[in-house]
């Protein structure tokens, strides 16, 4: 089994190992959700004469993961895991909780500290509640202050630079303006969604004939009531995927599988169930579902529900583990908005490829926006989602690849006799490509219902391949199981 290194997600069962860890690193160690998922950035403190800030976890005590502003550096790359975080919100942008990749651990504001550590900040929540919440407020010179809620209301985050000692440049919510030492730059380390590698390897060429089948599924495993999946674990969800793929001989013939609707922590054990099944080995990359900050410029993952830590929520794809290469790409969302005198935080959706050279294949996979009143209702983002899916599948078609790529488009097909709108979401898509389940004659561009809805049913589920390739088979059980979607299964020739 291949370790999972991604600019997105760390898929990674153990957090963080050394020979003798604190209480605060066994307890991040012992969870199953990964260090990391979504960009990195690093916290520099203006008045701290550009000092990076990092968690510190060998402190022990009350300093155990404590935040200080103390790593100087020429240049970025000599940044680790104590210096990396990303950023993850609950409430849909209006707050956002920084995570540490040096453990793992949510950043919280001690309120019940006293004296100099009064409100001190702490890498070491396992879940996001009140302590773990910060506004971000941009201020004119780009950076931007931190403000935490303490027992004694807002307070901004504070780079103590006078403090002595160990406690030299600790951060803590204490002030009520903004001077130098309550600015900080939050520095865009690199989208943790892709390999290290440096590039997209060159495929197999020429590209060898291939025989295999794909399956998309929006497995609806996060909030939904209407889904028995609401809020499952893992294992389940892992064995649930499985199980749709056939006998163990069928289930080795996939290539790729396409999830929607799923958490973080669902990846590993996706992942086990797939080998499992198999017999060989897969990875399961994840990309997170963000959204865009109040008052600042950056984006944070979209936490899943739940009481437990069960990480960010997004779009996964399963492949074997003889990828090397992959990476997610932002798609063009709708911007938070004022609608009917409400301000409205929408869902910042993205795309995941993955690439296998030694058989000349690409996978990708995304989530569109939903047509829902408070998203895209006139499908105008949709349709540039799908262009910008177009141009991203075909990038790859000159260096050799071959694509099969899908998910949940959250559309219509053009043939569709649906009422829904718009039904030119695919009409690109449909010209470029094949689609798995293309109709009869009188209506090529259409297939079998893919989501039953109260009073009538729809397609909105898709997998295309090359105009060149051959599709032998095209599956559509009508039968969601724990989900509100059908999987589509298709078996592809090339």
């Amino acid at each position: 089994m291949k370790q999972i290194v991604s600019r997105v997600a760390v898929l990674c069962t153990a957090l963080f190992a050394v020979i003798a860890m604190s209480a605060v690193q066994a307890q991040a160690a012992s969870r199953p959700v990964p260090v990391t998922a979504g960009d990195k950035y690093a916290l520099k403190s203006v008045g701290g004469n550009g000092l990076y800030v990092s968690t510190q976890v060998t402190s022990g005590g009350e300093r155990e993961g404590m935040l200080r502003a103390r790593k100087s550096v020429s240049s970025t790359d000599e940044l680790g895991s104590w210096e990396k975080f990303t950023l993850h919100t609950d409430d849909k942008g209006w707050t956002t909780t920084l995570r540490s990749e040096a453990n793992g651990n949510y950043v919280s504001t001690e309120r019940d500290f006293t004296g100099t550590h009064a409100n001190l900040l702490r890498a070491r929540g396992t879940t996001v509640g009140e302590w773990e919440k910060l506004h971000l407020e941009q201020q004119s010179d780009g950076t931007y202050a931190l403000k935490a809620w303490t027992n004694d209301g807002y307070k901004y985050v504070t780079a103590e630079m006078q403090d002595p000692d160990d406690d030299n440049g600790l951060l803590r919510a204490r002030a009520d303006s903004v001077g130098s030492w309550q600015k900080f730059q939050l520095v865009f380390l690199g989208e943790e969604n892709a390999s290290d590698d440096g590039g997209r390897p060159s495929p197999a060429s020429p590209a060898p004939a291939a025989d295999f089948q794909v399956m998309t599924w929006n497995v609806c495993a996060n909030n939904n009531d209407g889904c028995k999946n609401n809020g499952v674990g893992g294992a389940s969800l892992g064995s649930q995927v499985a199980a749709r793929l056939g006998s163990d001989a069928q289930a080795r013939q996939y290539r790729a599988v396409f999830l929607q609707e799923l958490c973080e922590s669902h990846a590993k054990e996706i992942e086990k169930a797939l080998e499992t099944k198999t017999g060989t080995g897969w990875d399961v990359r994840f990309a997170p579902i963000k959204y865009t900050v109040d008052g600042s410029s950056v984006k944070a993952a979209k936490t899943c529900a739940g009481s437990t830590d069960r990480g960010a929520y997004g779009i996964a794809l399963a492949v074997p583990d003889s990828n090397v290469w992959y990476t997610s790409y932002d798609l063009p969302s709708p911007q938070n908005q004022t609608i009917g005198g409400k301000w409205v935080r929408m869902e910042q959706r993205t795309a995941l490829c993955a690439v296998l050279p030694g058989e000349a294949l690409q996978f990708c996979t995304a989530h569109f926006s939903s047509g829902g009143a408070e998203e895209d209702p006139a499908g105008g983002k949709r349709r540039e989602q799908g262009a910008l899916l177009q141009d991203i599948v075909h990038s790859y078609t000159p260096a050799g690849y071959r694509t099969v790529y899908g998910g949940d488009f959250n559309s219509v097909p053009p043939d569709s006799t649906s009422p829904d709108t718009p039904h030119d979401v695919v009409t690109s898509a449909y010209a470029a490509d094949k689609e798995c389940d293309e109709g009869e004659t009188a209506r090529v561009r259409d297939g079998k219902v893919t989501k039953p809805l109260d009073g009538r049913s729809i397609k909105i589920d898709y997998l295309f391949g090359p105009s060149a390739a051959t599709i032998s088979a095209c599956d559509v059980t009508p039968d969601v199981g724990q989900s509100d979607h059908y999987p589509v299964k298709a078996h592809f020739q090339m």
